[in-house]
């Protein structure tokens, strides 16, 4: 099993914001990304919860369990990696992974997986800046190394602008022939979808996520 921890955590004020990096400071004003408002708990849990995922793939849907944190279960990695991916795209939110038995009944779920997540999540914490994934399980080495690919793929999505966001949300992964739609959708040319997601690192992304959800299955 896989449970997703997903805390707001430098939205509740238990930690500093992190000092601007080279490449923020250096990255053109028209090119940064814009500010947000932080979303509730519960409004962090309806945009997850709207994700597609496989049917049977997330047997506890996600739900507040602190006033800054939601929880779900997932059956398999890929679900879990894209519900995570998708929650630390704002900014102040941390997600850990927590992979391990867990027993699902009519109370609360219980098994090695919950505190493997919670470890994750004061992984996250530990760290700067304020936006943050980790993994954790039995195998010490190979939750380092998933979480080593987590966090490339994390470096990965937080350059995007809000523009390059409207592309990658319309792609449908393995799917040939989207760029021409995308483009109508956008009212762009196929070239600048092609040039959007050469830019923002799309195919690296999506080979990384399957690599990851792979490592993830064998934890």
């Amino acid at each position: 099993m896989y449970v997703l921890i997903v805390a707001q955590h430098c939205a509740s004020g238990r930690e500093r914001a992190a000092a601007p990096t080279h490449d923020e400071a250096a990255r053109p004003a028209a090119a940064a990304p814009r500010a947000a408002t932080p979303s509730t708990a519960a409004q962090l849990a309806e945009r997850l919860n709207a994700l597609p995922v496989p049917d049977g793939s997330r047997p506890v849907p996600f739900s507040t369990t602190y006033p800054d944190e939601v929880r779900a279960v997932f059956t398999e990695p890929a679900p879990a990696l894209s519900a995570a991916l998708h929650a630390i795209r704002e900014r102040g939110v941390l997600a850990g992974i927590g992979v391990g038995a867990l027993e699902l009944g009519d109370g609360e779920p219980e098994g090695p997986a919950l505190g493997y997540a919670r470890a994750a999540i004061e992984r996250c914490a530990a760290r700067l800046p304020c936006r943050d994934v980790a993994a954790e399980g039995e195998d010490p080495g190979l939750s380092d190394a998933i979480t080593s690919m987590l966090r490339l793929l994390a470096r990965i999505i937080d350059h995007r602008t809000e523009a390059e966001w409207r592309v990658v949300d319309l792609l449908v992964p393995d799917v040939r022939g989207q760029h021409r739609a995308i483009a109508q959708a956008l009212h762009i040319s196929p070239q600048a979808v092609s040039k959007a997601l050469i830019r923002t690192g799309w195919h690296e992304e999506a080979a990384g996520r399957a690599s990851a959800a792979e490592l993830l299955g064998r934890l």
